[in-house]
Order: structure tokens, then C-alpha cells, then sequence
């Protein structure tokens, strides 16, 4: 796909404006997963670092250490193209909030072949660590969907 810089910004400046945006109240974090243990009902991902696995759940009081916000992009079946948006949206976070993000892509349950090819049927879960860059992180991503939808 040939465009010029401003068509991608715009592009997926629709995207983001046109996703269903989930910002979840709590805060998640990486919990070890015991060996043979089935993963929590309330985990958004279970990851392997080797024969370790942690899945990605909801906070406790008690976890005060590596905490999430998280934010889930669906993305729309009658929307343009989210190629490029992952890249895209890195750097606006490292741009605009001077922060980063970790993306946790998974499969979405609509699973139609024009989802497939808006996005290849992919919804990716964004986290970026709780305190003042989590806030930035929150923060830019308002931005760019307000500037999606126009004035």
C-alpha cells in the first residue's frame, strides 16, 4: 500500500477513532502460572518465557510491584486498513506521551473475512506501566481517538 505520510497518520487516525477502545478500570499484572495449572477465567493472555508461564491478570491490593493499565483495540469490519497500526501507535505514545507499551495481539471472535482483512482478524490488548507514564500512555490514545473523529 503506496501513501504518503499524512494519508497514513489519517488513515490510522480513522482506525483508532473507529475501534471499539476498552479501558479497563483495574490494573493487571504478570502472575507466574503453577506447572499444569490452567490459566484464570479473568486472564487476558498467558505468555512463555521457556518452560515458564505467566498469565496476565487482574491486580490485587497486594500487588504493589508491576502493575498495567490496559487498554484493548477491536477493530472495525467496516473500517480502513489497520496495517501499520501497531508501529503507528508506538510512536505517537513515544512522541506525544514520551512513553512505550507492551502489545499483546490476539485473535477476535468475530473472526470474518472482512475483519481478516482489515486487520487479519487480529485485537491487540496495549499496557504500559500504572503511575505517570500509564497516565500519558491513557492520555495519548484519547488524543488520537478525538483527532480520528474530527472536530
Amino acid at each position: 500500500m503506496e501513501e504518503t505520510d499524512a494519508a497514513f497518520d489519517e488513515r490510522l487516525c480513522a482506525v483508532i477513532a473507529q475501534a471499539e477502545t476498552t479501558f479497563y478500570a483495574e490494573d493487571y499484572f504478570w502472575k507466574p502460572l503453577g506447572q499444569g495449572s490452567a490459566p484464570s477465567n479473568n486472564a487476558l493472555a498467558c505468555v512463555a518465557d521457556g518452560g515458564i508461564w505467566h498469565e496476565f491478570v487482574p491486580a490485587s491490593a497486594a500487588d504493589a510491584d508491576g502493575r498495567f493499565r490496559v487498554v484493548l483495540f477491536r477493530f472495525s469490519e467496516n473500517g480502513p486498513s489497520a496495517i501499520g497500526f501497531v508501529a503507528w501507535l508506538h510512536s505517537n505514545l513515544r512522541r506525544m506521551g514520551k512513553t512505550g507499551a507492551i502489545v499483546i495481539c490476539g485473535k477476535d471472535r468475530r473472526g470474518s473475512q472482512k475483519l481478516f482483512e482489515v486487520c487479519q482478524g487480529a485485537m491487540d490488548y496495549w499496557a504500559c506501566p500504572v503511575g505517570p507514564a500509564g497516565d500519558r500512555f491513557i492520555d495519548v490514545i484519547r488524543t488520537l481517538i478525538q483527532k480520528g473523529r474530527g472536530p
